[in-house]
């Protein structure tokens, strides 16, 4: 929970300010989104744990935004919970018939919104639907999508593998070597922006394995940006290194240098 990511969908700022503070000062990762355009265009650049939804937003009706979030082949799977003044009983099955998580009338009490929120992340880590370091979709998602993905022409599926990670958490901790997961999977996620369409997937394998599900034709380049863009970057993991080809000399917390193998992000052909 900690990990967490919330997006809070809300066009009233006096709310959207007092949620950041109380979520912020509980760990979690929050961002603001005071429209449906802004929404989407915060998920395309990293999928949030969670969404708290208003449903009266200026451009959108919250109830449709939330079917966008459900159809997208990225957005199904995260868990949504209504905030809303809509109180009625109608409304509020309106919202749990369309498979939102769940629905919070305001006003409310922020201990027992968090706790909600705190119910919705951990069920999705329960039934293992999102990887609680990246919040990607992963298990029985990422299985279904794959094979999906045979049965359709036109369609790639690329692998990628991350190596060495042992090492880099032996030097650096556990904490160090989720922040890695989590820079691994904004990366794709930023290639596949670009470089991607809409409908492409990513998704959590393994616990250092991801897979994108692409367009064949779009895969060979995706692949290539993907390894281009980790490759530069990586050496900024490592605190005052310097690369010597594979390796990476760093010094250990006893101050010995030590020459150790780079991680790596490895890609398998697309399939």
């Amino acid at each position: 929970m900690k990990d967490a990511r919330v997006l809070i969908v809300e066009d009233n700022a006096e709310v959207a300010e007092m949620l950041v503070l109380f979520f912020g000062s509980r760990g979690l990762k929050v961002s603001v989104a005071p429209d449906g355009a802004s929404a989407l265009r915060l998920i395309r650049e990293a999928l949030p744990t969670l969404i708290l939804l208003d449903v009266g937003l200026p451009d959108t009706d919250g109830y449709e935004l939330f079917k966008q979030f459900r159809q997208g082949v990225r957005t199904r799977y995260v868990p949504t919970i209504f905030l809303t003044r809509r109180s009625r009983k109608s409304d509020r099955l309106a919202g749990l018939q369309l498979g939102a998580d769940d629905y919070i009338s305001k006003p409310f009490d922020l201990e027992e919104l968090y706790l909600r929120v705190q119910n919705a992340v951990s069920r999705a880590e329960r039934e293992h639907l999102s990887n609680p370091h990246t919040g990607l979709p992963t298990g029985p998602i990422v299985r279904e999508a794959v094979a999906q993905a045979a049965e359709q022409p036109g369609r790639a599926v690329v692998e990628f593998r991350l190596l060495h990670t042992s090492e880099f958490r032996d030097l650096y901790g556990a904490l160090a070597g989720s922040d890695l997961l989590r820079y691994t999977a904004l990366l794709i996620n930023r290639v596949l922006n670009t470089l991607g369409a809409p409908e492409d997937f990513l998704g959590q394998s393994g616990e250092e394995q991801f897979v994108i599900i692409t367009a064949a034709e779009r895969a060979p380049a995706l692949r290539r940006a993907v390894l281009e863009r980790f490759d530069s970057d990586v050496v900024q993991h490592y605190a005052l290194a310097e690369r010597i080809g594979a390796q990476v000399k760093v010094r250990d917390t006893a101050g010995r240098e030590r020459l150790l193998p780079l991680i790596q992000l490895q890609a398998g052909d697309p399939l």
